[in-house]
């Protein structure tokens, strides 16, 4: 039976990560100090709830990862558990490059894109872990033939964009930010490896 690490979310609720390399990750310093990045930069000094960070944004953003997973295997997509841990991976590692204040300061402070930062990172990592990242960085620079799993990461149905549009709705106390992430992933499929949401059907 495999052993799991339970984290409360406020948003969420509890987020399950399993023992291993995913919660080795999280506990590594490349990920602890997203701690100590503000997700929405300044915006605190307006919204003064808004102090989550981006190590909160990471955490969400793979629960919601691992939700879209379990949608599509229950439709037929087949994934082996190697892809579905990459993909997880490479969702929970999205952000690592990011610097001071979010997107603030960024090409300010280092004149380079904090995508290009957390390249960096992950393959430093990857040297650390053994080339266990390998297929997260496929996955991560859309070189690996399952284009859907890029999607997941990186496209206009990620998980990323669904997890800060709800959490920054959720921390700022605004309501412009709000979907319905739940149903978006229950709704998804892969047609020709690429995301895609199911025309809604009506029953008589």
């Amino acid at each position: 039976m495999a052993r799991i690490k339970i984290i409360n979310d406020p948003v969420y609720g509890f987020i399950s990560v399993p023992y291993g390399i995913l919660l080795e990750l999280i506990d590594h310093p490349y990920f602890q100090r997203l701690r100590r990045i503000s997700q929405l930069g300044l915006s605190s000094i307006i919204y003064p709830g808004a102090t989550h960070t981006r190590f909160h944004h990471a955490l969400g953003a793979y629960h919601l990862m691992t939700k879209a997973l379990q949608t599509l295997e229950m439709k037929g997509v087949e994934l082996s558990s190697e892809e579905k841990e990459g993909a997880c991976i490479a969702i929970l590692l999205h952000d690592l490059g990011h610097g001071p204040f979010s997107h603030v300061l960024e090409n300010i402070l280092i004149p380079v894109e904090h995508e290009r930062l957390t390249l960096l990172l992950m393959e430093d990592l990857n040297k650390q872990f053994g080339g266990k990242l390998n297929l997260a960085i496929s996955i991560f620079k859309n070189e690996y033939p399952k284009k859907f799993l890029f999607q997941l990461v990186s496209s206009q149905l990620d998980m990323d964009r669904m997890d800060y549009l709800t959490r920054d709705s959720f921390y700022t106390g605004v309501s412009e930010g709000i979907i319905g992430y739940d149903r978006i992933i229950q709704m998804m499929n892969v047609i020709e490896n690429q995301l895609v949401i199911e025309e809604k059907h009506y029953f008589r």
